[in-house]
């Protein structure tokens, strides 16, 4: 990707179990640096699971306001304040899948969904890997594409103008530069391949650029803005779209879990849509094509199209693709919990 390559894969699951022995799990975003997930890790063990014995709830965001009362001036104090959304985004799912198996209900059922599954589209297709991966994925039956771009020694152009070439009648293209541009780099970038007619252009800039420099990139093209990945909270997501952000992104391992997704969904203006953020294992995962399936027609949750053993084996054959899309669990709970020969060969020994 644009920020550099990831030589590993670390994951960071958590399982929360309650009273009567129920049990529930979820995934806490630790994609990078290599061994994010012993730090997190530690964190949950050492800070976070002392404050969780003995409590109760009727809704899994009474969880994240008491941990948010008693321990955010602990992780500010620390510099950890964004760590600590990871790490209440995965107790959030880990909740909300003990929940529905406490309820015996499935998610389908408790949203009273009318189809058990979610749309996703293919996504990290790197330059090399077009003629490749987006024949296949089309074969699935996804219409969208999301291509990695930002990087000088392929020529953004260039990728896109394959992709296009490549994609079958009706499908769409979109654009990922994670972050890497300046204001007049992606102001060129973006008027180079607007007459390809990407659905969306995801973190064009950095999240953190001045609301300025996001709402004159707005107006200077016909390419709809996007991006969530890197934005925490219901408020920063809606100061996005006043800059004219049309494609928000949040990811449920990362900020506010399942909760802050369908919180966002309530408060989201006309026009704007909610296409989940995911990049990790199948927990995570399933967690996020529920919340496509809860946001409706309009929503889509990506799948990374490169090899990852954490999504396909970790949990078994559960993100399979047909016709573009992926069927929800039909049993009680939100999410497959991971196999446990799976989860013993993919365990990392120093946590």
């Amino acid at each position: 990707m644009a920020l550099g390559t990831m030589p590993t894969r670390p994951a960071l699951l958590v399982r929360i179990e309650d009273g009567s022995g129920c049990f529930g799990w979820g995934e806490i975003w630790a994609n990078f640096p290599p061994r994010a997930n012993l730090h997190k890790a530690h964190l949950i063990e050492d800070v976070i699971r002392g404050h969780l014995t003995n409590l109760t709830f009727s809704d899994p965001r009474e969880i994240q306001e008491a941990l948010r009362r008693e321990l955010s001036l602990f992780f500010l104090h620390v510099g950890q304040t964004q760590v600590f959304e990871h790490l209440l985004a995965g107790l959030d799912t880990a909740l909300w899948d003990l929940c529905l198996r406490h309820a015996g209900l499935s998610f389908t059922e408790f949203m009273g969904l009318s189809a058990p599954t979610a749309r996703s589209y293919a996504t990290s297709i790197n330059a090399e890997d077009l003629e490749r991966l987006i024949p296949f994925h089309a074969g699935l039956g996804q219409t969208h594409f999301k291509l990695k771009i930002g990087f000088a020694e392929h020529g953004n152009t260039k990728i896109v103008e394959r992709a296009a070439a490549l994609c079958p009648h009706g499908a769409r293209i979109m654009v990922d530069s994670n972050q890497s541009w300046t204001l007049d780099q992606a102001k060129a970038s973006l008027h180079a391949i607007e007459d390809y007619n990407p659905y969306f252009a995801e973190e064009p800039l950095p999240a953190d650029a001045p609301f300025s420099d996001w709402e004159e990139l707005a107006q200077s093209t016909d390419i709809p803005l996007a991006g969530g990945e890197n934005i925490y909270g219901v408020a920063d997501f809606l100061t996005m779209t006043r800059a004219g952000m049309q494609v928000l992104q949040p990811d449920v391992a990362k900020w506010g879990g399942v909760s802050g997704a369908l919180d966002l969904a309530e408060v989201v203006p006309d026009g704007v849509m909610i296409w989940p953020h995911f990049m990790g294992t199948a927990v995570g995962q399933m967690a996020a094509l529920s919340m496509s399936a809860a946001l409706g027609p309009n929503s889509a949750c990506e799948v990374d199209v490169n090899a990852n053993a954490l999504r396909t084996d970790l949990c078994g054959d559960t993100i399979t693709i047909k016709a573009g899309s992926v069927a929800l669990p039909a049993t009680p709970g939100l999410v497959h919990p991971p196999e446990p020969d799976s989860l013993r060969q993919f365990a990392d020994a120093g946590v």
